[in-house]
């Protein structure tokens, strides 16, 4: 039997199942939906790259579990394709943004369909189209009425690399998300989203939600909700979580920007009656408290190293019970800075008039269109490219008509993204943003799969523009996703993936050399969906050595073929162990099963029924849809192998009859089933697994009776 010609069988699936339209859902009259998302990537570089793929695979193979299991997947696919991700690199290459952005989406939809996932693409959402920033702009129109966007003054946080002001949820360790630049603050006047007016509700919510539990800690940590109370140091108002720590306080440290900074010199501590000394230091932030702390070195590892820094006393004071100042509680949580001074966004749409003040754009002028200028570069001086264009900013006052002013800042891409789950099902509705009657059909989203770095920034406005909208009336519920499930990291040879260190993966090669079909497998086999894991080239080929395995094994048995049950048990146990592992997405330990059964089933003299060889490709067509719809055709000669139903396991037996041997955690060989020390023995004299053994120390084996015994090098 030759190999498995993955060129032209993945693309003859792919066109026929385009044709056959065998991934899009009737959004109306599906009875049982399920709405499976992907977070959905920035067309900002070169291309897809296999991080993309890790992610999406895994969501695909969970929705692909799913539709088998009887549910209407909905499995909608798009493009966060506004922002200064796409910017910066447009601007990098010399290209206009827009132009660029074309083109790299069409890069991107080409690489996405080559994975072979069940994405309908009759139903794409692409930020940067005006037919879906015009509902953006509308979302800004209902805060801006709901009392929850507003313009002011602030020291903000400003990229000098980027040349725009940054959200609080942006700087990571002072420095920027984006670039890794040092952020410096600005005196700048700004939209704010008041996210802080829903701290509360954003934190209570975590408790019901079904989602990572990494994810619901690093959102409580952030909007940090601390009670406490506000005491009065002369004139300085301190808040303290450690009132009983009063009598220890021996300075007091205020925030930079505080407005007695550099002002006051001593006050006095009310439970003492001392005079104290006052300091500015940064590790005093403006969103602790009231921006002021009284230092307690006896009590604090912060306080005491500061203490010792400036040779302060530290003064081990009894607690205290008794009671000083008033209750207050106090957030980390900042309002959500929204404006951004670059061109590649959503014109915020609002109107500046000398008379009337700042308006709002009436509903049916939008969306203000993005202009396409040619001098778009950012400048750096608190005011976006547009201000340039009077052609786009100059206007009339929609109250009195008089002359006025476009705002010429544009919205974050984070507001972008912060609603697109509710337009996928409603993409054919030009008149609404989102159907009521299909987003309660829908929504919320049933699985939610993405990557845990955004878990305060993309998730924490994801949520909070659920609950803004919701409160208005538009939505019939407050949190927009049921369950979120995050996934690791991919890192290649045991480092990082970069462009500096030239060792990103494109996904383009390898499908190209080894299929869609290994590509998935492999990068499925790793580990468990959450831990990431670590790309080798040696890995894949040897995937792809497994592949070619299965395709012969499978068309063997497919001339020999016979009516009955034959091989059954192994069947039932791959089918019962997919459906342990598919809700957790441990999908490696799956394919492990799946390989095993085909060590079974591999003897040329043993027969294998009908409805055992089904039941396998079942399983097996949610890691390899191109390869399996191939062998179903032989096997069935009709319908298709992604329209049945998920078979049931049926009667098992305690104890298997074969131990998965695994070196490391990767499954190297199978032996016989027996006590530990019989499996070891007949593991270590197995030459599929002796040759990894050779010249390397056993730190451990791990043993599970009739299960698996793993070698820990």
């Amino acid at each position: 039997m030759d190999k498995y010609d993955h060129k032209t069988i993945e693309a003859k699936w792919q066109r026929k199942w385009e044709e056959n339209k065998i991934n899009v859902v009737d959004i109306e009259k599906a009875k049982k939906p399920f709405y499976n998302l992907w977070m959905f990537p920035y067309p900002s570089a070169e291309g897809l790259h296999v991080g993309h793929a890790f992610a999406s695979t895994a969501a695909d193979i969970y929705g692909r579990y799913k539709k088998l299991c009887g549910y209407d997947v909905f499995q909608p696919i798009g493009y966060d394709s506004f922002g200064i991700h796409s910017e910066n690199f447009a601007l990098k290459i010399g290209e206009h943004p827009k132009i660029f952005t074309d083109r790299a989406i069409k890069n991107y939809e080409r690489q996405l369909r080559a994975m072979g996932h069940m994405d309908d693409w009759s139903r794409t959402v692409t930020t940067s189209d005006p037919i879906y920033y015009k509902w953006t702009q509308w979302i800004f129109l209902q805060m801006y009425k709901a009392g929850l966007a507003y313009r002011a003054k602030a020291n903000v946080n400003f990229c000098p690399e980027c040349k725009t002001v940054l959200s609080d949820e942006q700087v990571i360790d002072s420095k920027c998300e984006r670039c890794s630049t040092e952020v410096t603050k600005k005196e700048l006047e700004q939209w704010f989203f008041r996210i802080t007016k829903y701290a509360d509700k954003l934190l209570k919510n975590l408790d019901k939600l079904n989602w990572t539990e990494k994810i619901k800690l690093t959102q409580k940590n952030w909007i940090g909700r601390k009670e406490g109370r506000k005491i009065r140091f002369g004139d300085i108002e301190v808040f303290t979580t450690r009132v009983d720590t009063i009598f220890g306080a021996t300075f007091v440290i205020l925030s930079p920007n505080h407005p007695l900074a550099g002002k006051a010199k001593t006050v006095v501590n009310p439970a003492t009656k001392k005079e104290i000394p006052v300091f500015v230091d940064e590790y005093v932030m403006d969103s602790v408290g009231t921006g002021a702390i009284m230092g307690v070195p006896a009590y604090d590892d912060r306080d005491l190293a500061f203490a010792r820094k400036m040779n302060l006393p530290v003064v081990k004071a009894k607690l205290t019970d008794k009671v000083f100042g008033e209750k207050m509680i106090t957030y980390h949580l900042r309002d959500w800075l929204i404006s951004r001074q670059r061109y590649w966004g959503p014109p915020i749409p609002m109107i500046n008039c000398s008379e009337c003040g700042w308006q709002p754009v009436p509903e049916k002028d939008l969306p203000v269109e993005l202009p396409f200028i040619e001098d778009y570069q950012p400048k750096g001086a608190g005011r976006g490219p547009l201000e340039n264009y009077p052609e786009f900013y100059k206007t009339k006052c929609p109250k009195c008509n008089g002359p006025a002013e476009r705002e010429t800042d544009v919205s974050d891409t984070f507001l972008d993204s912060a609603w697109y789950e509710l337009r996928y099902p409603s993409t054919n509705f030009k008149n609404v943003p989102f159907d009521k009657k299909i987003t309660k059909k829908w929504l919320p989203v049933n699985m939610y799969t993405g990557g845990p770095e955004h878990a305060v920034l993309h998730l924490m406005y994801f949520r909070f523009v659920a609950m803004a909208l919701f409160d208005m009336g538009y939505l019939p519920f407050a949190e927009p996703c049921e369950r979120f499930f995050a996934h690791g990291m991919l890192v290649k040879n045991g480092v990082k993936m970069s462009k500096s260190k030239g060792n990103v993966v494109n996904p383009d090669e390898y499908i190209a050399k080894f299929g869609a079909d290994t590509l998935r497998l492999y990068l499925m086999f790793m580990g468990p969906v959450e831990n990431g894991g670590d790309w080798r080239d040696t890995g894949i080929a040897g995937m792809r050595r497994w592949v070619d395995r299965v395709w012969q094994v499978i068309n063997q048995k497919l001339e020999n073929l016979e009516e009955g049950t034959e091989g059954m048990l192994e069947a039932n146990k791959l089918v019962k162990k997919a459906e342990e592992d598919v809700e957790r997405r441990h999908y490696n330990t799956t394919i492990s099963a799946m390989m095993v059964f085909i060590n079974g089933i591999a003897d040329s003299n043993k027969k294998v029924g009908r409805k055992t060889l089904e039941k396998f490709l079942i399983v097996f067509s949610m890691f390899a849809p191109h390869l399996v719809e191939e062998l179903w055709e032989k096997l069935r000669g009709k319908d298709s192998v992604h329209s049945q139903k998920w078979p049931e396991a049926g009667k098992i037996t305690t104890e298997s009859s074969v131990v998965v041997v695994m070196i490391n955690g990767k499954m190297r060989a199978t032996v016989p089933a027996g006590n530990k020390e019989t499996v070891e023995r007949l593991a270590k004299e197995d030459p599929r697994v002796a040759k990894y053994l050779s010249g390397n120390d056993i730190q451990k084996v791990v043993f599970v009776s009739g299960k698996v015994i793993n070698f820990v090098l």
